[in-house]
């Protein structure tokens, strides 16, 4: 193997407006709010204290008997609509309602692919209601089917008690005009409901006497979701976060005595022993381990009962079945529904199958999180059954796209199996790390069936993976600047958007007060400089400062700061006018998500004006090494609200690139192609070590070194006398000798590193010396070889110095 080393020798804007749109990050339940706030109007209604120790004494009690039995519940699904024909808007298809309940009982019945051994079987399941009250067969089973109008209600979106307990349509005019008997039917509302909530339920209560109120009554009991949100895995409403049909699994778990898994408080109790704690609510697509400052290594972020995306949603546990099952028995207005005389219509699927995201696309990222050689890390997606397969049958795993088979991944699963039963199989890819710099590549799986256990489905027939690479490193040893604006100097590249008719509009002038000095960024109504700090609060709106594109390609652990005050409006702990911090990609530069980070926001307060200066840690598997803009949101409702709104202020983004490994450390193994471009070799704590270009041959395995480190000069005696050298010495070894490949190779320094050269720095050779030869006796000519470099560079911003030199004869045993 040669070693790497070094010898000296000493001869030597304007502003535009177009339409936006706001995506909302989180799950929108408001069970526990409107519970609280009904506490507040009701001091007789029973506490969470007494509510559990009812509970605890009821599961004690059922743990002496025997395991229960499967029960089916009867449910009726109360489709209000607004006129549409039928299967268009919210007056949902029966299909969807179908749909939802297969999912339900899926869920309920875990099989819906848990990755825990703490889940468990509810032994609860659905079926559609037969008859109505009167004893009629229903024409559509389970789902009564009306016009708001039909029943004197106003319009929808109706309020639900959330934001303001005096103000709940759901519970004091929608429900008592349409509610079923709840002693016989499990109640669901499909509708509309304010401020984008997905579904709230009524939650148990542990007796019917009346000095205690419960949380629910014959009047109001049972469980109301928005129209979107019905659907299954296999078939949703559309291909958006909450379209899927977990969200009733989530609030049914409400209706039968679940709390959130947080407990509603940050390391809260959601008294369930087998769910770990978490420090709140999660969203989206979290990753494995999440740990947090409660003291949990990782979160169960797949539990029903957390705000997590749909398609992750996947497991209740034993204690939550034991807590489900307790109510199940002893709580009015449930423990009569398992004798229901309502009749009851079950819903059959078929053994279609299809992949798991009706997107029929992910994206992945390349960086390993096993092995040495190779690196490598597992993904698994799921082929589901609508149903249950129905006999036996193979299914053929394809792979194509722009990636590699064998070198950025490999099909574990090429076949899978059914059999008669079988709900749902997991296709898995191994995806291998690289040191490539090869950008995103894709792959595209796609099956053949053998047999007939299952047949295909007409949609998600294919999955696209996307792989993004990791490779495409800035080396920097100090923090790198990626935006920085005080509003005193240049705005090239900023704009502001806004929703049609929005008064109140993202301005620069020195009006505002965001407690910094000069021009600031403010909203404003004002048409006149300087802007008033002033906004109109009678008409609802959205607009957003979008930046600049900020590339961060290479750079990870970005913080984004800024100053800023605002007012705004905030009622029973909810913000109606507030700003927020969002961001948008270069695919879809108009719609902004909220950045998914503490401190993001909302920015608003209830009894006086705020200020700060956030330090937002954004979050590296959302921003970095790829592009995006950031956005300052400001949305007003039309009822209220007080000055100022949202000021801004010396903004400043700064992040991390890859830092020049100084210790002794090693990369771990890769392939490199022939004429592949750069290869990245950084150590196993992500610094950088070396680069290597211009392959004439593919090389296995091939892993960088820093075997000896230090900032000092150390010497090495040649045949021709003693010359200084580098203390620290790299080595490029590969899994194989090689004596046969020529490349290109970058070796990476400090600035602090190689200070003691002085002047010389840049000055030095690059000498290579053959396996074997030790660097305290004499080298000669058989044993190394000195290069002069075919450039030696010092970023003295970055404090990194690199030399890049040619060599031939591969790699080792010469």
């Amino acid at each position: 193997m040669k070693k790497l080393l070094f010898l000296v020798y000493f001869s030597f804007p304007i502003l535009a407006f177009s339409q936006i749109s706001r995506v909302k990050n989180a799950r929108n339940c408001a069970t526990y709010e409107v519970l609280e706030n009904m506490r507040k109007l009701n001091p007789n209604m029973e506490t969470d204290q007494q509510f559990e120790q009812w509970l605890s004494a009821r599961k004690q009690q059922m743990r002496t008997t025997n395991t229960q039995a499967v029960v089916t519940l009867p449910i009726v699904f109360h489709i209000i609509h607004k006129g549409e024909a039928l299967g268009v808007g919210t007056n949902i298809s029966q299909t969807l309602i179908q749909q939802q309940v297969l999912q339900l009982n899926k869920d309920y019945a875990n099989l819906s692919n848990s990755p825990y051994a703490s889940s468990a079987n509810t032994n609860i399941q659905f079926a559609l209601a037969q008859k109505d009250p009167n004893g009629n067969i229903l024409a559509e089973p389970g789902i009564d089917r009306f016009n708001y109008t039909s029943k004197g209600l106003t319009a929808p979106p109706y309020t639900v008690g959330s934001a303001n307990p005096l103000d709940n349509q759901l519970t004091n005019s929608v429900k008592p005009a349409t509610i079923w008997d709840p002693t016989r039917y499990i109640n669901i509302w499909v509708l509309e409901m304010e401020s984008g909530i997905l579904g709230i339920a009524t939650f148990p209560s542990s007796s019917g006497l009346a000095d205690l109120t419960g949380g629910d009554n014959n009047s109001t009991a049972g469980v109301a979701i928005g129209p979107s949100t019905v659907g299954s895995i296999f078939l949703p409403s559309s291909c958006d976060q909450y379209t899927k049909g977990k969200t009733l699994t989530h609030e049914l778990g409400h209706f039968f005595g679940l709390r959130h898994i947080w407990g509603d408080a940050a390391c809260g109790n959601d008294f369930c022993g087998d769910t770990p704690t978490h420090q709140g609510q999660n969203g989206g697509v979290p990753t494995h381990p999440k740990a947090n400052s409660c003291g949990t290594s990782d979160e169960m972020f797949e539990n029903y009962m957390d705000y997590t995306d749909d398609v992750i949603l996947n497991t209740f546990t034993a204690d939550q079945v034991a807590r489900m099952q307790a109510v199940l028995t002893n709580s009015p207005r449930r423990n009569t529904l398992a004798t229901s005389n309502v009749g009851l219509v079950a819903v059959t699927g078929t053994n279609r199958v299809a992949f798991y995201d009706c997107i029929g696309s992910v994206t992945v990222n390349e960086t390993g999180n096993t092995g040495t050689y190779p690196r490598y890390r597992d993904y698994t997606f799921t082929l589901n059954v609508e149903d249950k397969a129905t006999g036996n049958a193979t299914v053929t795993i394809n792979g194509g796209g722009t990636a590699t088979a064998g070198f950025h991944y490999q099909l574990l699963t090429p076949s899978i199996n059914f059999v008669n039963g079988d709900n749902y199989k997991p296709v898995t890819v191994r995806v291998f790390d690289n040191a490539q710099v090869d950008g995103a590549r894709t792959i595209s799986l796609s099956y053949s069936i053998s047999g007939t256990g299952v047949a295909a489905g007409p949609s998600s027939q294919t999955m696209s993976i996307t792989i993004l690479d990791d490779d495409a490193v800035t080396v920097s040893n100090n923090i790198i600047t990626l935006l920085s604006q005080n509003w005193d100097g240049s705005i090239v590249g900023w704009n502001t958007l806004s929703t049609s008719g929005m008064p109140n509009l993202w301005k620069i002038s020195n009006g505002g007060d965001a407690g910094g000095s000069g021009n600031m960024a403010y909203i404003s109504n004002s048409t006149t400089v300087p802007y008033a700090n002033t906004y109109t609060n009678t008409v609802a709106g959205l607009a957003v400062l979008r930046s600049p594109l900020i590339n961060a390609s290479g750079v990870k652990d970005l913080v984004l700061s800024f100053k800023y005050k605002v007012r705004g409006e905030v009622a029973s702990g909810t913000a109606y006018d507030y700003g927020m911090m969002t961001y948008a990609t270069p695919a879809a530069p108009n719609s902004f998500p909220d950045v998914p980070a503490t401190g993001a926001g909302p920015y608003a307060n209830r009894s006086a004006t705020v200020s700060g200066t956030p330090a937002i840690n954004l979050p590296n598997a959302v921003f970095s090494n790829t592009s995006f803009y950031l956005g300052w949101l400001w949305e007003n409702d039309d009822a209220g609200g007080t000055n100022p709104a949202f000021n801004v202020d010396d903004i400043e983004l700064k992040g991390t690139g890859t830092q020049v490994e100084t210790a002794v450390s090693n990369s771990y193994g890769y392939d490199v192609r022939s004429g592949a471009g750069i290869n990245n070799f950084r150590s196993t704590n992500d610094k950088a070590i070396a680069r290597l270009t211009n392959l004439s041959e593919n090389v296995t395995g091939i892993t960088a070194s820093v075997i000896a480190a230090g900032s000092a000069q150390a010497s090495i005696t040649t045949s021709t006398g003693t010359f200084s050298r580098t203390e620290k010495v790299f080595q490029i070894t590969p899994a194989v000798a090689n004596t046969t490949a020529s490349y290109r190779v970058t070796l990476y320094f400090t600035s602090a590193e190689l200070a003691v050269w002085g002047g010389n720095k840049l000055l030095l050779k690059v000498l290579k010396v053959k396996d074997g030869a030790s660097l305290t006796g004499p080298i000669n000519s058989g044993n190394a070889i000195a290069v002069t470099p075919v450039s030696a560079t010092e970023d003295a911003a970055a404090g990194v110095i690199a030399y890049t030199a040619d060599f031939t004869g591969g790699f080792s045993q010469f």
